[in-house]
């Protein structure tokens, strides 16, 4: 399976007062903890920003959103056709704990079908640490119109929803869900792993 990354960064950042993407946690940005956690799983490495933050990365291609409209749906609409691989890894910036296991066994699942999406107990569904069949993503996004749910979005396709219980035998704690939304929940971020 020809596999790529898609990093989306492209967020508002409001929270932050600044790039999220470029806030420095443990001593690098933000985006190349996932980068460089995931980076080795393929050798196509994409990342969506938005207008005029001028990010350049060495071995990435860094594709600006359309407009700052729609999220990371617009992220999607504007990198998906970027991407030459079959299979695409896509993982918001402020997952710093992006797991390389957990994505590898997303990537197993969503073989022959459209995706492979983690679901908890509850139904709320990880649809920015997933794997998706690139074709298949690029065209739900076009179609949907002005809607930003990607879970809605993800409706029509033919997504193998992973429980999260399976994803916990990789990643007993579930750290690679953890997302920085705000500096305060630095505070919270848990410790590296392997």
């Amino acid at each position: 399976m020809r596999l790529a990354l898609l990093i989306l960064a492209g967020g508002k950042s409001e929270r932050w007062g600044r790039e999220k993407a470029l806030v420095e946690v443990e001593g690098k940005p933000l985006l190349l903890h996932v980068l460089e956690r995931l980076g080795e799983l393929s050798e196509e490495r994409v990342v969506s920003c938005k207008p005029g933050v001028g990010l350049k990365l060495e071995g990435v291609r860094v594709v600006e959103d359309e407009s700052e409209e729609r999220g990371a749906v617009m992220g999607l609409i504007s990198a998906l056709p970027f991407v030459r691989s079959d299979y695409v890894m896509v993982v918001a910036c402020d997952h710093p704990r992006a797991s390389p296991l957990v994505m590898r066994r997303l990537a197993e699942r969503a073989e022959g079908h459209e995706g492979a999406v983690p679901v908890w107990p509850n139904g709320y569904l990880e649809p920015l640490h997933a794997v998706y069949r690139t074709r298949s993503l690029l065209r739900a996004v076009r179609e949907a119109g002005s809607e930003r749910r990607l879970r809605k979005i993800l409706e029509g396709l033919d997504i193998v929803y992973v429980p999260v219980e399976e994803v916990r035998e990789l990643d007993p704690q579930l750290d690679c869900f953890f997302n920085l939304n705000s500096p305060e929940d630095l505070s919270r971020l848990p410790p590296r792993r392997a």
